[in-house]
């Protein structure tokens, strides 16, 4: 008669995984201040509680932060010049003719889950990633930007034509898809730091009516370049959805501190 040499025991709990502590606020400063030296994909965090959640409220502490300094040094600059910096980067970045709600919705919703999209989801390359960019881009900007350049509706139907057709290209052809990756790959601090500073451009359409030297002008762009760096650390680092997150706090910020500004005025 055999006997078994083993039983299958029924396991009651499983024994929980080890506590890994929080990470100090200098080793995040200094893994960011390395990523921005030199921009690469970075670890994927995945524990909430332990990792993710102190990590967003440090990386959002630092921004405030260093969105502070910035804002003290652009404003003694501007005042120098004879220009109300407060008045000039907030008073105009939104229309304030549009009631609360629909502007809240506007600035605190829609704006960042756009943005993302286009300037943070492809940061992490696919195929499919870069197509929904392109899409997004074309369906919530192009007609803006085709009208801060007076382009016409054709030029602007040709541009959006010559887009789609390259993404078509992209989506058929493996030899361009692989051609497309190699770059990113071998090159991501520059697509990085494109996705960063074409973020803060765009915003630049928010300033078109003011008159204002270029130089002058491409200050205003330079909080939604800090901006763009964070936000692209954070989608790499947390997640599109934490980079979300944190752009959604930041353009609520920015709206109180608009109507804060404007009731006072």
């Amino acid at each position: 008669m055999k006997t078994p040499t083993s039983y299958k025991v029924p396991i009651f709990y499983r024994e929980a995984p080890p506590f890994n502590a929080p990470p100090a606020v200098s080793d995040t400063v200094q893994k960011l201040w390395n990523f921005v030296w030199r921009p690469k994909l970075v670890k994927r965090e995945h524990n909430v509680l332990e990792a993710k959640l102190p990590l967003i409220f440090q990386l959002t502490f630092i921004h405030l932060v260093l969105q502070t300094l910035l804002f003290v040094v652009l404003a003694l600059v501007y005042d120098e010049i004879g220009y109300e910096y407060l008045g000039t980067s907030l008073a105009r970045a939104y229309d304030t003719d549009l009631p609360f709600a629909p502007l809240l919705l506007s600035v605190v919703i829609i704006a960042p889950l756009t943005e993302e999209i286009i300037f943070r989801l492809p940061l992490i390359y696919t195929r499919s990633f870069v197509l929904v960019a392109i899409f997004a881009l074309l369906m919530s900007y192009g007609p803006y930007i085709a009208q801060a350049f007076h382009a016409s509706w054709f030029h602007y139907a040709a541009v959006a034509s010559a887009l789609a057709l390259l993404s078509l290209w992209l989506l058929t052809s493996n030899k361009l898809q692989t051609k497309v990756y190699l770059f990113w790959k071998r090159h991501f601090g520059l697509v990085f730091y494109t996705s960063a500073a074409l973020f803060a451009l765009l915003h630049l359409l928010n300033y078109k009516e003011l008159d204002l030297p270029l130089a002058m002008l491409l200050l205003l762009a330079l909080p939604k370049l800090l901006g763009g760096i964070f936000l692209g650390y954070t989608r790499l680092r947390l997640g599109l959805g934490w980079a979300i997150g944190f752009h959604i706090f930041n353009n609520l910020v920015a709206l109180l501190l608009l109507y804060g500004y404007l009731t006072e005025a």
